[in-house]
């Protein structure tokens, strides 16, 4: 589960009605486009991820100031519990302890070590989603802020940093800068960005995510593909034919064989797309 390409969502416990639809969307996409996704299980803008990546049938990881059940907070068993029942919740910090002011900080940086990118739904001055938009920059994750209506108080800290950080000209080799996410499609194209960045750094996670022939089908659009081409066998798929399994989320398709690609599932050669020699599938169990 913490081998899979995961996008963090994060933002302010206190959101707008905008902010919470906009992290619904946003979880519920990444979700379809076969990401886990990463929050902090806080109320407001965490949950509502939570919930709705839950809700699509999807995978989430909650990260906490401490170990369940001490790390958390009232009201949130029933979501945890949901939670660890095809994801996970953890900490950094030793079962037993409580949590403490620092570890919020704590727990806002290992969030941020844990994805491949990074969304700051709704962030006023202050919030401590700024600190994870601030680690996820430090660790070279691609990151971005979604637009916020006019006059909106509750997202003025994270479209104040990232318009400074637009400005910066320190930021890691091959990152790029901070985006502003204004629409779906936008979103799609900022995953394959993501997606991309994963890739190139395949070297250094490959090892880790190669536990294929024991691991279940995946969902959604990723399943699809792959029964497509284990049907197809040696003589594999192009992107073209592949649109017919992609229908009604075609924008999806680069980022969902990207992914596979990542996982050691399928591979590109001569333009067409086959599955990878190994890779042994199974449907859920």
């Amino acid at each position: 589960m913490l081998c899979q390409p995961a996008i963090g969502i994060v933002g302010t416990r206190q959101p707008s009605a905008h902010g919470l639809a906009v992290a619904r969307m946003v979880a519920a996409a990444c979700v379809a486009d076969g990401w886990v996704v990463v929050s902090g299980v806080a109320r407001g803008i965490d949950e509502a991820a939570h919930e709705a990546a839950l809700r699509a049938g999807g995978r989430t990881i909650g990260v906490l100031p401490s170990p369940a059940p001490e790390g958390l907070r009232r009201g949130a068993h029933v979501l945890g519990r949901r939670m660890t029942a095809t994801g996970a919740l953890i900490s950094d910090r030793p079962p037993g302890t409580p949590p403490a002011a620092w570890s919020f900080v704590s727990r806002n940086g290992l969030l941020a070590a844990l994805c491949d990118g990074l969304i700051v739904v709704e962030a006023p001055e202050g919030s401590g989603a700024l600190i994870t938009a601030e680690a996820a920059t430090e660790f070279g994750i691609p990151l971005a802020f979604v637009t916020a209506p006019f006059g909106s108080t509750s997202a003025a800290g994270g479209l104040s940093w990232f318009a400074r950080a637009a400005e910066l000209t320190l930021l890691p080799p091959g990152l790029p800068p901070p985006h502003l996410l204004s629409d779906a499609q936008g979103l799609r194209t900022w995953l394959r960005v993501c997606a991309t960045s994963l890739r190139e750094d395949a070297s250094v996670r490959a090892p880790e995510m190669r536990a294929f022939d024991t691991a279940p089908l995946p969902d959604g659009l990723r399943g699809l593909i792959l029964q497509a081409l284990d049907r197809a066998g040696a003589v594999g798929l192009t992107e073209g034919d592949l649109l017919g399994v992609s229908e009604g989320v075609e924008a999806a398709l680069p980022t969902a064989l990207t992914l596979l690609a990542l996982q050691g599932l399928a591979e590109q050669r001569g333009g067409r797309w086959r599955v990878s020699e190994g890779a042994v599938l199974r449907s859920r169990a």
